[in-house]
């Protein structure tokens, strides 16, 4: 069926709000992208538009900020990314995996909240045992629902206090690997057609105004902000994958 003008402004103003976050974050679009787009467009519709736009936006951002990227960070991520991606697509027609979403869900609802209050600190376990953790499961997630991976990934960039610029790197270098993968795979699977063509043609320029808004509110985030930032999307993004 034909994309409307009403539909079609409503995913741009998804994508405007969602890609500021984005840039200002180097997470987050997802999490107002995808449910947006979902509810006027057909799921297998959103999902590679979104992941294709991931795609252009992580490229321009890991480009921007490589000097910032946590290579030794990025490195534990890697293999638990290709393995999930890999789980993720040959599973892509048959898993419902609704119950993982709705308790990883939970789980960082309770994590970003944990930010705001002060808890005794407790012996954390070890940075590879998290990324293996939090990299195959956001990988999984985002290949089975389209998007979503950046709440995965803070998980293990907040856990080893990444300052806010190699946060930023390191997540936009990981969400770009995961994207072109994802991009090639939904690809094999005939998801992208002339509908999702069109869609792309409008809501690229309107992400790349979005990520330019992203950047200047980053540089007016203090350290501090950043963090609490992150936090309150993390809890946000644990409610929308316990109610999606």
């Amino acid at each position: 069926m034909p994309i409307s003008p009403w539909e079609l402004a409503w995913c741009a103003a998804a994508v405007l709000a969602g890609y500021t976050l984005r840039g200002a974050t180097g997470f987050g679009a997802g999490l107002i992208v995808i449910p947006a787009c979902a509810l006027v467009l057909p799921f297998n519709l959103v999902v590679p538009i979104v992941t294709a736009m991931g795609v252009l936006a992580s490229l321009g951002q890991t480009w921007r900020e490589r000097r910032h990227i946590d290579r030794s960070a990025l490195s534990r991520l890697i293999l638990p990314t290709l393995g999930g991606t890999a789980v993720g697509l040959a599973l892509f027609a048959v898993l419902d995996a609704r119950l993982l979403l709705k308790v990883f869900g939970a789980f960082i609802v309770v994590y970003g909240l944990s930010a705001f209050v002060s808890l005794p600190r407790l012996r954390r376990p070890s940075p590879g045992a998290v990324a293996l953790a939090t990299g195959s499961l956001g990988a999984l997630v985002a290949t089975l629902f389209g998007g979503m991976a950046g709440p995965f990934y803070a998980v293990y960039l907040n856990a080893i206090d990444l300052a806010k610029s190699a946060f930023r790197g390191t997540m936009s270098a990981v969400l770009l690997l995961l994207a072109v993968i994802r991009v090639a795979g939904y690809g094999s699977l005939g998801l992208f057609d002339a509908r999702a063509g069109m869609l792309l043609v409008v809501l690229v320029p309107v992400m790349a105004i979005a990520m330019v808004a992203g950047e200047h509110a980053h540089r007016h985030l203090s350290e501090g902000k950043f963090r609490r930032v992150v936090a309150l999307l993390l809890a946000a993004s644990g409610v929308v994958l316990m109610f999606k």
